[in-house]
């Protein structure tokens, strides 16, 4: 098998983005047939909200990473959109870190050591991660002029290290909030709006349809 020519990055602040990025909405996959195995990099976001930031950041932002050009595949059905990397060697460079392939919840994937132990590595994490699985609301009608900021995810271990990043660069958040059905996926909050000012100046977002909220 001839492996594609990728370039494998050095540790930087766009790499962490694209680690957040995956650990939020992305996933390393491996497929093992009965005559050949197929490795790919996906990341996926919802056609309509996401698709300015998928295509005009996520995959120019990969692209750039790597030196190939990565696909863009709509779900015929589905609002979703995906990118794709379709590499050995990027797969095995991401599983490296510690991203291993398989479900980023059974296998608890978290960020990577080298990117936590860095304050600026963490905050294009952390934008990564917002970037996709979080969201940005006015806390209408109750509250108009109030915005919150909420970080989403099933994986426990994940939503600690997202919670004790945010405390560690400063920004005040609130508890881990668990559903007692253990179903619905736990919430992380920053409503102040010190902390929300403190957020966008000092990690912002790259998703426009954040962006264009503010």
């Amino acid at each position: 098998m001839v492996l594609k020519e990728v370039k494998l990055p050095p540790k930087s602040k766009k790499l962490a983005e694209l680690v957040g990025i995956i650990l939020g909405d992305g996933n390393v996959h491996k497929f093992i047939g009965k005559k050949s195995t197929s490795y790919m990099v996906r990341i996926a976001g919802d056609s309509v909200k996401d698709k300015e930031y998928l295509i005009n950041y996520v995959k120019p932002l990969c692209d750039g990473l790597f030196g190939i050009e990565s696909q863009v595949h709509k779900h015929k059905i589905h609002n979703e959109m995906f990118i794709n990397l379709n590499s050995k060697l990027i797969v095995e460079f991401f599983e490296s870190m510690g991203l291993t392939c398989g479900n980023k919840i059974i296998n608890q994937i978290t960020i990577p050591n080298w990117i936590s132990t860095d304050s600026s590595f963490l905050k294009a994490c952390i934008r990564g991660l917002v970037d996709t699985d979080g969201s940005l609301y006015e806390l209408k009608p109750h509250w108009p002029g109030l915005w919150q900021i909420c970080f989403t995810n099933k994986n426990q271990q994940l939503m600690g290290d997202f919670r004790d990043s945010l405390i560690k660069l400063g920004i005040k958040c609130s508890n881990i909030y668990n559903y007692p059905d253990g179903v619905k996926a736990s919430k992380v909050y920053i409503t102040k709006r010190s902390e929300l000012r403190k957020f966008y100046k000092e990690i912002g977002f790259s998703n426009p349809k954040h962006q264009n909220k503010l």
